[in-house]
């Protein structure tokens, strides 16, 4: 069952939106709604003009930080995101999960990517690049327990595929949206979503992020190195970028296939071990 409820399309679904709509008092518009085909979750607009998540969890399984991302982030002030209004949470014993529905206010315009791949340009303007970067610089600032990516799991991958010869210690750390990619990106008027893994990173670590889904869109991948040069640059920038190249060339080692970035971040690795090490 875990395999199916990964891509919520796939599955009968009407007894759980009934569930929905009576907990949250909201119609949902099912023959609208969105689902992702890897991570068990989909969106809906209501009756009210307001946008509802739908996820799941194993019921021995729940990862208490990531199940209440949302509601949590409703304390970070300065960044461009849904609003969080309402949710509900209950079990269902048929299938093992438990359910958690957020209300949230609707963001115009959609993301950027449906899938997180990006292929062009999609040509923002220069205040949503501006907006950005303030956003992710008042983000930086506010202060939670939450951890994003730890000293450990960052040490572990890279001394994985690169060698322990690297020293990989963060000094500089900040909070961060932790997932930051195209899919999770609104234009053209900038907005954040998705908070499931936001909290306390390495300096860099969102822009290292935002970087690495850019670089098959060379000139986007400038604009990102360029918006963001003053923190890339610094030791744990440039750290961040290394996992992300770690976790790449990992995937290939592990499966003998390449991806369409395997090679181009091979040589962004080597010229990164030259500069740490």
């Amino acid at each position: 069952m875990q395999a199916t409820l990964d891509d919520l399309s796939t599955v009968p679904l009407d007894d759980v939106l009934d569930g929905v709509e009576r907990r949250l008092g909201r119609q949902l518009k099912r023959q609208d709604g969105h689902f992702s085909k890897y991570n068990g979750t989909a969106g809906f607009r209501t009756d009210e003009s307001t946008w509802v998540r739908l996820a799941w969890r194993r019921t021995a399984e729940i990862d208490t930080q990531a199940w209440t991302g949302f509601e949590a982030a409703a304390a970070i002030q300065g960044v461009p995101r849904p609003e969080w209004l309402a949710s509900a949470v209950w079990t269902d014993e048929a299938r093992g999960v438990v359910w958690r529905a957020d209300e949230m206010t609707l963001v115009e315009g959609g993301a950027l990517s449906a899938t997180g791949d990006i292929t062009v340009d999609p040509g923002l303007p220069e205040q949503w690049w501006t907006d950005l970067r303030a956003a992710l610089t008042n983000l930086a600032a506010h202060s939670t327990d939450r951890v994003s990516m730890g000293q450990t799991h960052l040490s572990r991958r890279i001394h994985e595929v690169y060698g322990e010869d690297i020293d990989t210690t963060i000094t500089d750390w900040a909070c961060a949206h932790g997932d930051l990619g195209y899919a999770n990106l609104c234009g053209p008027r900038l907005a954040l979503i998705d908070w499931e893994s936001w909290g306390m990173g390495p300096v860099g670590w969102d822009a290292a992020c935002l970087w690495s889904t850019s670089l098959t869109v060379p000139a986007l991948a400038e604009r990102v190195q360029s918006l963001f040069s003053d923190i890339l640059s610094t030791r744990s920038g440039k750290l961040s970028q290394l996992l992300l190249c770690a976790n790449v060339e990992r995937a290939y080692r592990r499966t003998g296939t390449k991806a369409p970035l395997t090679d181009s971040m091979a040589t962004i690795a080597e010229s990164l071990l030259r500069e740490l090490r």
